[in-house]
């Protein structure tokens, strides 16, 4: 048996999980061990009497007016299901001072489960200490922590317009973007007056049920309310809300989209057509062909505060460029919360992207519990976006930028995002360069006790990284090796906490220039060589 070993890192201003070199860096995510502050981590133990460490390695704790005042505790899974219920049972187990480390504590046991260590501090300054939690029969130890709630949008008035002011994050610049909004109706139009094709904004009145929207042209705003409380159906395999234009904004709606019963165990194929081996070959069509929420050809645009269910895919962009999603709830979908195809400059910004995983049977007769291609957020041949402080649990891949098919996404930059419980990859990025992660996070998802499994996929990726969290079940080490060594492509990752603070734009004006992907479509074409099948634009 492979024996597990963790080891957590935190400095003043950096911590570094699983300790690795450089080119597999982890993690600066939080300050040190501040005075009154108490911290708990969790690991998964085997329960077959193999031996438990936990060492604490604090050297400031070695001096004699600090040592009394750190404490060290360890809780078994009964301990900690007492203190779920309001309960304060004493310690299994507490850390004790020795020649090596500030705190140490050796134990076994014969129950599996998921065990705690808490660290308490009462001194006056901040100290900065290493964690080793090792052991035969130890995996999956992480930080437990509490996300802090992202600032939401707020609607301000300027001069008389309204703009919508949205947090990209803290260690951006900018740190903040201002949205002007168009002009919303004062009334409301019923279900029955809304045209065949909105070319002109129109408010949509509360808790009233619409059927499917499509929305062309340019400054057209589609408002409902801030409970999202108007619904708009869609049907199987066709979009709920369609728009083409510029400087079009959708904003507190639900989307009662409908899955199609073909997609809900299948393997889903990310390009307009996707071949198996079997014989003869069986093509299968994907893309934008399985439908769901909201599909958007569109520059300048924003779709704020939306809520979509049931589809297969979220939101849908393809071409767009500077647009806007903001603070959508995009989860329990059957495919891919956010989709697609040529985006170049645009943010992604506070949305939800979870539970969206299933298990499937290929055509060729391969059978897989989960993942199937599912993912959260999904950009293909993408340049320049900014994809910020998004929550992302319990999907199969989390954030997924695919260059397959000489399709690169390059230029994009991942800061703020958590990932919690993916069943395959938090962050996967595969043939593409000047990509950043930042401050992002991989984790275990605390409700189910789900560990993701990768925190990162890179092959044939060059990409830069800073104060990232890395704690899954494969460590950081070892997921940049399997990705190196799954391809003959160059792979690495240029670790950016060497150099200290490096400032950036997350898209730099003036830069925003898409790869060029020639095709005779209106939309892109994810064909084999020689093969051109056409695909309807959905309804």
């Amino acid at each position: 048996m492979r024996r597990f070993c963790t080891t957590v890192l935190f400095a003043l201003g950096a911590a570094i999980l699983f300790s690795t070199p450089a080119h597999a860096q982890t993690p600066p995510a939080a300050t040190g061990l501040m005075p009154g502050q108490r911290v708990h981590y969790r690991f998964d133990y085997r329960g077959d009497g193999s031996a438990i460490k936990v060492a604490l390695d604090a050297p400031a704790a070695f001096n004699m007016s600090l040592q009394s005042r750190v404490t060290m505790e360890i809780y078994t899974p009964e301990q900690i299901a007492a203190m779920q219920r309001g309960e304060t049972p004493q310690p299994i187990g507490r850390g004790s001072p020795t020649l090596q480390y500030a705190l140490f504590w050796q134990g076994a046991f014969k129950a599996s489960g998921t065990y705690q260590v808490a660290l308490s501090y009462q001194g006056d300054i901040p100290i900065a200490y290493k964690l080793h939690i090792t052991g035969d029969g130890v995996s999956g130890a992480g930080l437990i922590f509490d996300l802090p709630a992202a600032p939401a949008p707020n609607t301000v008035d300027q001069a008389g317009k309204k703009v919508l002011m949205v947090n990209v994050g803290s260690s951006t610049n900018p740190a903040e973007i201002r949205l002007p909004m168009p002009t919303e109706p004062e009334k409301c139009t019923r279900a029955p007056q809304v045209p065949p094709t909105v070319t002109q904004s129109i408010k949509l009145c509360p808790n009233e049920v619409y059927s499917p929207l499509k929305i062309v042209g340019n400054n057209i705003g589609v408002f409902g309310d801030a409970a999202r409380s108007p619904v708009v159906n869609g049907f199987a395999r066709q979009f709920a809300i369609t728009a083409e234009g510029s400087n079009i904004w959708i904003e507190g709606i639900t989307v009662q989209a409908r899955a199609d019963p073909r997609d809900l165990g299948a393997w889903l194929c990310l390009y307009q057509d996707c071949a198996f081996p079997t014989n003869p070959p069986t093509k299968v069509s994907g893309s934008f062909v399985y439908g769901g929420g909201i599909y958007l050809k569109t520059t300048n645009s924003t779709v704020n505060n939306v809520a979509v269910r049931g589809g297969t895919i979220g939101i849908a962009t393809v071409d767009g460029r500077d647009n806007h999603i903001i603070n959508n709830q995009l989860n329990d979908l059957v495919g891919w919360g956010s989709y697609n195809w040529g985006s170049i400059g645009s943010y992604f910004v506070g949305n939800e992207f979870s539970r969206i995983n299933h298990g499937c049977k290929t055509p060729d007769g391969k059978t897989f519990k989960d993942g199937c291609e599912t993912a959260g957020w999904v950009c293909i041949n993408c340049t320049g976006n900014a994809i910020t402080r998004n929550r992302c649990e319990l999907s199969g891949n989390c954030f997924y930028i695919n260059g397959d098919r000489a399709l690169p996404s390059n230029d994009n930059k991942f800061i703020g995002n958590y990932c919690a419980g993916a069943t395959a990859n938090c962050y996967e990025i595969t043939f593409s360069t000047g990509n950043l992660l930042q401050d992002n996070i991989a984790t275990f998802e605390p409700k189910s006790n789900q560990m993701c499994k990768y925190p990162f996929w890179l092959g044939g990726s060059v990409v830069m990284a800073q104060k990232n969290l890395w704690q899954c079940t494969i460590d950081a080490d070892t997921a940049f090796n399997q990705s190196r060594d799954s391809t003959l492509v160059a792979t690495n990752i240029i670790n950016l906490d060497a150099f200290g603070a490096v400032p950036f734009s997350p898209l730099a004006i003036g830069t925003r220039t898409p790869t060029p992907v020639p095709s005779p479509f209106q939309w892109p074409v994810r064909a084999p060589l020689g093969s051109t099948p056409s695909v309807a634009c959905p309804a």
